[in-house]
């Protein structure tokens, strides 16, 4: 039976330990941190001193030498000091219960995130979590099983991936090398199977789709 035994044995005399599934199957903080990997959004957990304790596969792809958020000597760093100094600011907010959201870069490397406090049971801010901004509409798996679930041909995946791209019609037709008719004709073919009246709505219902990774990253825990 689950969930038992707390209490000696009646035949050996020792205390046997509690062995109900959640004990048998791994602790609840494994098993949420491989949640966190199946999700195709960077989440962080840092300390009130910056010290980066956990990241998820995607963040760890996005803190890049490129981004405009590293990690550095196991420390969240911002290499501009004027992001370094927003990104302090943030944090020590955090300690007092504040919630921020921050933008880190410029142009096309520019970095949203939201910086929110994590609280222990009394109600203490002990821990920071930070949540990235997605570098693009949506990945590249919702997108493909979106296609799949409304029976999108290739060619229309390929023409709705432009429109979540910020591309026209006309620059589509040009990138692809077809008439612009064609791609009306499939921009049409694809708000008749997903049931959009327009391309702006067509586009709002891509970037509502759900993050999700296209396999188990498993991650070693300390």
């Amino acid at each position: 039976m689950d969930g038992m035994v707390l209490g000696r044995g009646p035949e050996t005399g020792r205390v046997l330990s509690y062995r109900g599934p959640e004990r048998r199957r791994g602790s609840p903080d494994r098993w949420w941190r491989h949640a966190l990997e199946e999700i195709d959004l960077g989440v962080c957990l840092v300390g009130g001193d910056g010290q980066l304790l956990y990241a998820n596969s995607t963040a760890r792809r996005q803190l890049d030498e490129t981004s405009p958020l590293q990690v550095l000597d196991g420390q969240l760093v911002a290499p501009q000091r004027s992001d370094q100094v927003r990104l302090e600011g943030a944090l020590a907010d955090v300690q007092r219960g504040l919630r921020h959201l921050i933008c880190l870069g410029r142009g096309a490397g520019r970095l949203s995130l939201s910086v929110l406090p994590l609280q222990d049971g009394l109600g203490r801010t002990v821990q920071a979590l930070l949540v990235l901004g997605k570098r693009n509409l949506c990945g590249e798996l919702p997108m493909l099983a979106f296609a799949r679930e409304h029976q999108l041909t290739a060619a229309e995946q390929q023409v709705l991936q432009s429109l979540c791209a910020g591309l026209q019609p006309q620059e589509i037709a040009q990138r692809h090398g077809v008439a612009i008719s064609t791609v009306r004709t499939q921009i049409a073919s694809v708000r008749a199977k997903t049931a959009t009246e327009s391309i702006r709505e067509l586009v709002a219902m891509v970037a509502q789709l759900p993050p999700m990774q296209g396999v188990l990253r498993v991650v070693e825990l300390r």
